[in-house]
Formats: C-alpha cells, sequence, structure tokens
C-alpha cells in the first residue's frame, strides 16, 4: 500500500527451497539500519508504532493508566484528539501521503470507526446498515478509501472517501471477515471464512473477493499486507510460515536458519519488492524482525544483523514498511516497557569527528560514496526523521532543525572528507551528526558526540 502504480509486470526470484537457508548479506543497495525510539507521552510507561507513510510519520499508541492514540511527526508523539464523548481511541492506519489517520474510538461498551485528517479534522465514520455495528478501520489510501471491519454480523468493509461503508462480501463464511489493507488501485487484502468456517487470505478486486490461500482450502491463513502491484503477504496457520501471492502463484517464504520447524510471518510489502515480518532467529526459539527480498528470490535477512552499532536493542516485531525502505517496529526496553522503533536504512558510513574536541577544527570522513558524489554533513541536538528535501522519498533525515555543512565532492575511491571547526560553546554538548548526499536522497548512520 504505497505509491501509485499502475505497472503489474514484476520479476518473482525463484524461492530458496527447503529449510536451510541462510543469511547470505543486507538487502541490495543497504549497508545497514538504525533505529530511533519513539518515547511515551508525559505520565505513560510504553509505546507502539504500527504504521508509516512514505515521509516517515508513524501512527500508533502511548500506554500508561491510560491508551492514547497518537501519530509521531517530525520527532514529536502528538496524542489524537477524541471525538465528542469518546474515552479512548486506537489508531490503526496511515495512508502513504494524505496524512489519512485511522482506527477506532470507545464510548463505553460501543466502537465505532474514525479518521483523523492532518490539518482537516476527525470524522466518525459510518456503520453498516443492516445492523451491523462495533465498526473499526484498519488502513487507508491517499484516494480517501478505508477499510476495517464491522460486527454484528462481522463483515469486512470498506469506507470510500468518509462516505457509507460498502460490505465487501465473504468467501462463503459467516464467522471471522476484516480488511487490513489497500493500494491506490482499490484493491483490498484480508481474511474471510469460506464455507467450511476456515479462515482464508482473500483479494478483493473490482467488486469480487479472491481466495489467495492456495490448495488445499482447509488451511488457515490470513491476508496481512498489499503493494500496488497487487502483490499480497500474509501468515498460514497451518504450515505456520509466511506467504507470497501474486497472480494465481503462492510461495512460502524461506526460513533464515535451519530450524527444523517452520515459523515465520509476513506484515507488509513496498512496491519494491522487500516484505516485513518476524521469523525464528538462530536460537531456532524466538522471533525476530525479518525481510525478504523479492529481487533475490525472497533471500530472508535478519534485521538485528544489520544493525552493528545498537547491538543492545531487543527488536521484536516489523510491522510495516514504506518504498524508502523504513520499517515500523516494536521492541522492548531491559525493564519490559514497549518501545515502537522508526528504523532507517543507509548507504554509507561516517568516521567519529577527529579529534572530538571543542574549540578546534574536526574532520569527518564518508566512505562508501560514489566517485564524485556530493555528501554535505547534518548536525544538531535533537532526533528527528523528516526528508531531506521535499522531492525525496521517506523521513530519512534523522536530525531535527540540522545546521549543514558546504557540500564536498568525493574523491575516485569514494571518499569525502569534512571539516568544520567547533566552537568552544560545543564543549560538553552532545551533537547528532549525519552524512548525506541530497541530489541522491542518501544518507548515512548518524554518529551521536559529546565534544571535550
Amino acid at each position: 500500500m504505497r505509491r501509485h502504480i499502475i505497472q503489474r509486470s514484476i520479476s518473482i526470484g525463484v524461492a530458496i527451497a527447503g529449510s536451510g537457508a541462510t543469511v547470505l548479506g543486507q538487502p541490495r543497495g543497504v549497508t545497514g539500519y538504525e533505529a530511533i525510539s519513539i518515547p511515551p507521552l508525559a505520565g505513560d510507561v510504553s509505546t507502539s508504532m504500527v504504521a508509516i507513510d512514505e515521509f516517515g510519520r508513524m501512527v500508533g499508541e502511548s500506554r500508561g493508566v491510560f491508551v492514547a492514540g497518537c501519530v509521531w511527526i517530525d520527532g514529536q508523539l502528538v496524542p489524537l484528539p477524541l471525538p465528542p464523548g469518546s474515552e479512548s481511541v486506537y489508531v490503526s492506519g496511515i495512508s502513504p501521503t494524505s496524512g489519512v489517520l485511522v482506527g477506532y474510538s470507545r464510548v463505553n461498551s460501543v466502537i465505532r470507526g474514525v479518521a483523523w485528517v492532518i490539518g482537516t479534522g476527525i470524522f466518525v465514520l459510518d456503520n453498516l446498515p443492516g445492523g451491523s455495528s462495533a465498526c473499526s478501520a484498519a488502513t487507508a489510501n491517499d484516494l480517501g478509501q478505508m477499510v476495517g471491519s464491522c460486527s454484528f454480523p462481522n463483515r469486512s468493509s470498506l469506507w470510500p472517501r468518509l462516505d457509507s461503508p460498502v460490505d465487501l462480501g465473504t468467501l462463503g463464511g459467516r464467522g471471522l471477515e476484516y480488511a487490513l489493507d489497500i493500494n491506490e488501485l482499490g484493491e483490498i487484502v484480508g481474511t474471510s471464512e469460506n464455507g467450511f468456517g476456515v479462515p482464508r487470505p482473500y483479494l478483493w478486486r473490482a467488486g469480487q473477493m479472491i481466495d489467495i490461500g492456495g490448495e488445499p482450502y482447509d488451511v488457515t491463513a490470513y491476508g496481512w499486507g498489499i503493494n500496488n502491484l497487487g502483490e499480497t503477504v500474509g501468515y498460514a496457520v497451518t504450515r505456520r510460515t509466511a506467504f507470497y501471492w501474486f497472480d494465481g502463484r503462492v510461495i512460502d517464504l524461506p526460513d533464515p536458519y535451519p530450524c527444523g520447524s517452520a515459523l515465520s510471518k509476513a506484515r507488509a510489502i513496498n512496491d519494491g519488492g522487500l516484505i516485513v515480518g518476524e521469523a525464528l532467529g538462530q536460537d531456532c526459539f524466538r522471533l525476530v524482525p525479518t525481510i525478504w527480498e523479492r529481487e533475490a528470490g525472497f533471500q530472508p535477512h535478519l534485521l538485528g544483523e544489520y544493525m552493528p552499532r545498537q547491538p543492545e536493542l531487543d527488536l521484536q516485531q516489523a510491522l510495516d514498511i514504506n518504498d524508502a525502505g523504513q520499517i515500523a517496529a516494536f521492541g522492548e526496553l531491559p525493564n519490559g516497557d514497549g518501545r515502537g522503533y522508526l528504523v532507517t536504512p543507509y548507504l554509507f558510513e561516517m568516521s567519529d569527528p577527529v579529534p572530538g574536541r571543542a574549540g578546534t577544527m574536526n574532520t569527518i570522513t564518508i566512505t562508501g560514496l560514489l566517485p564524485n558524489q556530493r555528501v554535505l554533513l547534518a548536525y544538531g541536538m535533537c532526533e528527528g526523521a523528516q526528508k531531506i528535501r521535499p522531492t525525496c522519498p521517506g523521513g530519512t533525515l534523522l536530525i531535527r532543525d540540522p545546521r549543514t555543512s558546504p557540500i564536498v565532492l568525493a574523491d575516485a575511491n569514494g571518499v569525502a572528507t569534512i571539516t568544520i571547526n567547533v566552537p568552544p560553546s560545543a564543549r560538553g554538548r552532545t551533537i547528532r551528526l549525519q552524512a548525506i548526499a541530497p541530489f541522491e536522497c542518501q544518507i548515512s548512520h548518524t554518529v551521536t558526540w559529546t565534544f571535550e
């Protein structure tokens, strides 16, 4: 569910056979990943971020005594307003670029679907006609179409541009029904019970609900994510494995390690064919965030193996991914408090400042660039998540309100040297630094440095 692309011709690599696949290298074009923690609102203890848009904005919750639906924007966690009379709100999705947030509110035992439009206001969604109530919205596209579910009876639902909802139908059953994702073509993925009472993943296209779980039809499976090419991903419970579906073909995604038994879940897929979810790690006991790469034959990559500067992080889930490759993830602190994370890929390396002292000139070396590539240094005191420039995808700059150095050119070996004068007033201050190739919208990891 990302940018509007109508080209459907894609190359599907051959899946890695068997359960003995091993991690060969990071996803192509990526040197590593860096995570930013999303702290809770004042007085709360934990956060969770469940979806991300193309600007790096994320939605989720801040939890304490109560639960607050929130949006994380420009490095700030902002609580969402309550509809009149509501006691609490839960937010579950965000459109790719248009700033539509969706979820539901609760008043006593009554649940109503809610949409927030950044800069416009808050809207309570209608229930399905015919007695359905307790509606909740899961996500939205940039056309203003929202999907989710209503209960009593259970139905997958589509709200077109805040209008009355549309019943998407069923696969023949009368139980579990919900829609979880929608792309810019209005194609929807979700789960519906078939005539045998088995939950099955579906693709809803042109008014028709299609079972995409493959044979046999008694395999319990759930559809979770779709991109603008019509590729879908989900989780086959009976086979205990993540799956990929496109154009009638179902592929079980390979395991990172030969654990003897499969257990993996695929939650989202971007237009570049990167899939995120969880799989068993090297200990064959614990699920860890995982990336599968379609263009590499669905090669799995354990996210934590490409975060060498943050080995202490306990990331547990990868929940969404945008076209810039940024991931909405969830983990825990050592004390057990939950945290939402923005995980961002970087493409080249940057050294610490030398000599690392205030009141003198400091040199920073950047490697892994292309010959003659232009690069600059951004620096500031606060974490952020904003676009490098208006035409750059993703919120790749990880410093809020930065200052920048003049642009320099990399040499023939792809190495650039930036020299900055660090004033005496910076002594004892902790500064975040990040190298940026602004014309290619590429970044390095960040360096956090306290100047002597």
